[in-house]
């Protein structure tokens, strides 16, 4: 796990300034702070990394990482399955002299060409140089755990981890991408796209390569999701497999050199990756676990569910802790000091993000690092597995309709509305509207639109997920792919740059390749059945996980009381930020509007906080990287 940064001159030759490298690359030293490499390349390239020593922890694994004097690397990430890679190329003839997978990454490609991002299992953001042929070859992860974000400016191709550091050698490029930030307000729409706040800054896209020569750059997809549903594999078999392949997943995440340990809730997923590990924990048993004060969850989570629901999420984490031996630490979410530790989070997160889920994230891994150095997390399963529910539901039955199964789609519904209230059966079919205009319209009845003026009064819509779910013959699958390719990369986005700002790796099994293929070709009825999700994944897990675990039918992910944010007084609180003079003269937010919706929090009549929150974040990024720019 490390920060990459490197240069290339496509036309002109400029001067590389050593120094002014450094610069860039100590911007993001937190990502990397065992040992920092450059090098050049006479006027042609440049090369620089930040090591956080995870694998093979000798010097000699320090990057950029030479191979027979003509390819040169700088890597970030993992590749899970690098032993075996490492035997396989041993088996046809190559040598190493050192046991990273730094080293089975440059040796790959030297054996394969660029269809070796083919053969990894793993999360990467690489460059590799090939000195002879002068060409820069990128890659990026199936997914987009690892962020590759680049830059063309002035004939220089600039490549980094993180923007900061590009902003850092061309600080001319800190110009807000106000299509982009608008959108955020509006659909909280973030890092599943291309394009970032920034305007002529953007992100390679999960599952695509990379190369830059003399003659320009190329960017071409690598790996797709299968579309076609396997129909005719038993549900037993399937059980089997997705066991054996799921377990693996969590196995080959736990090779580190550096101890390792995981987040842990009262839900399936994290549960599953600690119970398949019980007996292979070889002293690696820290968990990490966000508690709230009085247990409480959001009224706005609570009123999906038909009856009132409350989880005492640290007496069921303790419960199973001492079933599997493990040593919990429960970490108390404050919800204190907002504007301080959302401004933190923002400059690491080079964005807004539309939920407050950050909080209790961010006081995880800064926890966790006190302790570890490796975290694993089961953040990826919903969106693999169907996991909320009221967000899928809607489409299953249609699916059901269509496939003239009837009685099966009354079963479906009616375990449904066991659970869940009707206004969020309304809504199921509510949220599949994902049209620019329904949007617009929306947002000029409810009278939000009024908010934003000047530059975020006027905006082009970009849908949450860019890709179109073309070729599927399965609905639900077509769902869960825009699910994949949107909303989830823009989890990944903020997991990693929360867990690096603390020097913090995080595993996620559930975003295995091998998995996500798999699942991705079975029925729905796998993955859904009898109002309950997650479906093939409980039934791998029986025997390995506590049944009163499987047997849960709630979900809930992180809350914080946004209400509360906004209700709060005093000199740097949320609601004095929006309406200082700094905010309003920016002219991005109206005054009224802003004034009206406080009011209408501190009377309880109507609730806006979440696009308060939204312009919150956006004002502090620009306090975090346009003003100084601008002064």
């Amino acid at each position: 796990m490390c920060g990459i940064f490197g240069i290339y001159n496509i036309k002109e030759k400029h001067y590389f300034e050593q120094e002014k490298i450094k610069s860039s690359v100590e911007r993001m030293q937190h990502r990397g702070p065992d040992f920092m490499g450059i090098r050049m390349f006479d006027n042609n390239a440049a090369l620089a990394h930040l090591r956080l020593a995870i694998i093979d922890l000798v010097a000699d694994s320090n990057q950029p990482f030479e191979r027979d004097d003509r390819y040169f690397v700088s890597y970030n990430g993992e590749i899970y399955n690098y032993i075996e890679l490492r035997d396989d190329l041993i088996k046809i003839g190559y040598t190493f002299k050192t046991q990273s997978d730094t080293e089975v990454l440059v040796v790959a490609y030297q054996a394969w060409g660029e269809d070796c991002v083919n053969h990894f299992n793993g999360m990467w953001a690489f460059a590799i140089y090939d000195q002879v042929e002068n060409k820069l070859f990128c890659s990026r992860d199936r997914f987009g755990v690892k962020p590759f974000n680049y830059a063309t400016v002035n004939g220089q191709f600039i490549f980094s981890s993180e923007i900061k550091s590009i902003l850092e050698y061309f600080p001319e490029e800190k110009i807000p991408n106000y299509n982009v930030i608008s959108n955020f307000c509006r659909n909280s729409v973030g890092a599943q796209i291309k394009e970032t706040w920034f305007q002529n800054i953007f992100r390679l896209e999960p599952a695509h390569n990379l190369t830059v020569s003399s003659e320009g750059i190329n960017i071409e997809r690598y790996w797709d999701y299968p579309k076609k549903t396997n129909q005719n594999i038993t549900f037993e078999n399937a059980v089997t497999h997705y066991h054996d392949l799921f377990k693996n997943a969590v196995e080959i995440r736990m090779r580190s050199d550096v101890p390792v340990g995981f987040t842990l809730s009262s839900g399936v997923d994290s549960m599953s990756i600690v119970s398949v590990l019980k007996d292979h924990l070889n002293g690696n048993n820290k968990s990490y676990t966000a508690t709230f004060p009085e247990n409480k969850f959001l009224k706005s989570e609570k009123q999906n569910y038909k009856n009132d629901i409350e989880i005492d999420e640290a007496k069921i984490v303790k419960e199973v802790s001492k079933q599997l031996e493990l040593d919990p630490t429960l970490v108390e979410i404050n919800f204190t000091n907002y504007v301080e530790e959302l401004s933190k989070i923002i400059f690491n997160m080079e964005s807004g993000h539309g939920s407050p889920a950050v909080f209790p994230l961010n006081s995880i891994f800064k926890k966790a690092t006190e302790d570890i150095t490796v975290v694993l997390e089961g953040q990826g399963a919903d969106e693999l597995l169907a996991g909320y529910l009221n967000n899928v539901e809607s489409i299953y039955l249609i699916e059901l309709i269509r496939k003239f199964r009837f009685k099966k789609a009354i079963i479906e519904l009616n375990e449904y509305c066991k659970v869940y209230s009707l206004s969020s059966l309304v809504m199921l079919f509510v949220r599949q509207l994902n049209s620019g205009w329904i949007h617009k319209l929306y947002y000029k009845v409810s009278g939000v639109s009024a908010f934003y003026i000047g530059h975020l009064s006027k905006y082009k819509h970009i849908k949450d997920s860019p890709r179109k779910a073309k070729g599927f013959d399965c609905s639900v699958n077509a769902h869960l792919f825009k699910s994949h390719t949107g909303g989830l990369v823009n989890l990944l986005h903020y997991g990693d740059a929360i867990s690096m700002a603390y020097s913090l790796e995080s595993r996620l099994p559930f975003m295995d390749y091998r998995l996500v293929e798999y699942v991705f070709s079975l029925p729905s009825e796998f993955k859904i059945c009898n109002g309950q999700s997650k479906y093939i994944h409980r039934k791998a897990m029986e025997g390995v996980v506590a049944d009163e675990i499987l047997s849960q039918k709630v979900k809930f992910g992180f809350s914080t009381p946004l209400t509360n944010m906004f209700l709060e007084k005093g000199h740097n609180s949320a609601a004095s930020i929006l309406l200082s003079k700094r905010c309003i003269d920016r002219g991005l937010f109206s005054e009224k509007g802003i004034q009206k919706s406080l009011k209408d929090l501190e009377r309880g009549t109507k609730d806006r906080s979440r696009f308060l929150y939204r312009m919150l974040n956006v004002e502090l990024w620009f306090r975090e990287f346009i003003d100084d720019a601008e002064n």
